[in-house]
C-alpha cells in the first residue's frame, strides 16, 4: 500500500450498504457507497433530500420519496447499459445524461448555427514517449531521493476551516497532528495498525477512518517516478489551467486507473486524477500541485488541492 496521509478525521456512515435498504449497489464499503452516491447526486446538481428523506435526522433506509424508486430503476437502466453495451466498462453514468439537471435535456436548442464544411479534423501529433516524460520531470524534481522521507508543516483548508498539521513519514510509519479547537488530534499508521489519540485519550481507528486514510493516500503523497510507471501510455495533450500538459495514463479500463499531467514546459506534474470505475459511473479523484519551490534542492509543491465527488471529505 502506498503512503498514505489524510488532513481531517472524516466521518463515515456505521452500517454497512446493505443495512440501508440498498437495494442494487451492494456489495459496497461505507466509503464507497458514499462516493457513489455522491456522484449520483452531483450528477443531477442536488443535495441528497433529493431522493433521502431529510428532518432531524437522516433516513436513508426510508422509500418514503418517490424520487428514490425512480432512481433505482435509472440504477438499473445504467448497470445494464454499461453490463450490456460496454463490456462491462463504466462508459454510462448518471452525468452521461443529466449534466447537473434533475431532468436531461432531450431536445436540440433552435435556431441551430450552420456547422463548418467540411467538418474540421482535430490536428494529429506526436505523443512523446512515457520514459522521456517521467526522466524530465526527475530533472525538475531534483533530488526524488528525499521525497522518502518527510517531515511538513503546513496549513489544511477545509469546507473553509483552517488548521495547522505536521506530518511526519520515516521507515514505513506516518504520523500526523492536526490542531483543533479542543486540543490536538494524532493519527499514526505503523505499516500494520491505525490508531488515534486526542486529550481525552487514545483508540483504534474505526474501518472507515481506516479506509478514507487509504482513499487520501494519492493525495498528498509525492508522485514518484515509479508510480507512473513503465506501463503507462501518453494518451493527448490537455490544458491544465493556462498551461499545456501532456496526459499519461496507467491502468483501466475496467480497474482504478490514474492519470498524469505533465507541464509541457518544465516537467513539473501538475495535476494526478485518480478514477475508480462501478457499474454505475466512474468515480473521479483530482489533485492539483501548485507553487512548486525548491526545498534543500528537491522542488515540492507548496498548494496542494484536492476535490472530490463528495464536497464534505
Amino acid at each position: 500500500m502506498r503512503r498514505a496521509i489524510f488532513v481531517l478525521l472524516l466521518l463515515t456512515l456505521s452500517a454497512r450498504a446493505e443495512q440501508k435498504n440498498v437495494k442494487l449497489l451492494t456489495g459496497l464499503t461505507d466509503t464507497e457507497l458514499q462516493r457513489t452516491m455522491n456522484m449520483m447526486r452531483a450528477s443531477m446538481g442536488t443535495h441528497c433530500d433529493h431522493c433521502h428523506v431529510s428532518g432531524e435526522q437522516w433516513d436513508f433506509a426510508s422509500d418514503a420519496k418517490p424520487q428514490k424508486q425512480r432512481a433505482r430503476a435509472m440504477i438499473q437502466m445504467v448497470m445494464d447499459l454499461n453490463r450490456t453495451q460496454f463490456d462491462g466498462r463504466s462508459v454510462i453514468s448518471c452525468y452521461t445524461c443529466h449534466r447537473g439537471a434533475t431532468r436531461p435535456v432531450n431536445t436540440v436548442p433552435l435556431p441551430t448555427p450552420a456547422p463548418p464544411f467540411p467538418t474540421p479534423v482535430a490536428e494529429k501529433i506526436e505523443l512523446p514517449v512515457v520514459n522521456t516524460l517521467v526522466a524530465k520531470y526527475v530533472a525538475a524534481l531534483g533530488d526524488v531521493t528525499r521525497l522518502g522521507t518527510r517531515h511538513l508543516i503546513g496549513e489544511a483548508t477545509k469546507a473553509g476551516n483552517t488548521a495547522s498539521i505536521e506530518i511526519r513519514e520515516q521507515n514505513g510509519k506516518l504520523q500526523q497532528i492536526t490542531q483543533l479547537p479542543k486540543g490536538s488530534l494524532e493519527q499514526t499508521f505503523d505499516g500494520t495498525n491505525y490508531w488515534w489519540r486526542n486529550a481525552e485519550g487514545t483508540g483504534s481507528m474505526p474501518p472507515g477512518g481506516q479506509e478514507n486514510f487509504r482513499a487520501l493516500a494519492d493525495a498528498f503523497a509525492p508522485v514518484l517516478p515509479t508510480d507512473v510507471g513503465t506501463e503507462s501510455h501518453t494518451i493527448r495533450k490537455e490544458k491544465v489551467g493556462e498551461r499545456d500538459a501532456w496526459v499519461v495514463q496507467r491502468g483501466g479500463p475496467k480497474e482504478p486507473y490514474r492519470r498524469f499531467f505533465f507541464d509541457t514546459e518544465t516537467g513539473l506534474l501538475l495535476r494526478s486524477m485518480l478514477y475508480v470505475p462501478r457499474s454505475i459511473g466512474t468515480i473521479p479523484q483530482q489533485t492539483d500541485y501548485e507553487d512548486y519551490r525548491d526545498v534543500g534542492g528537491t522542488k515540492y509543491p507548496y498548494l496542494i488541492r484536492v476535490s472530490m465527488v463528495d464536497p464534505w471529505t
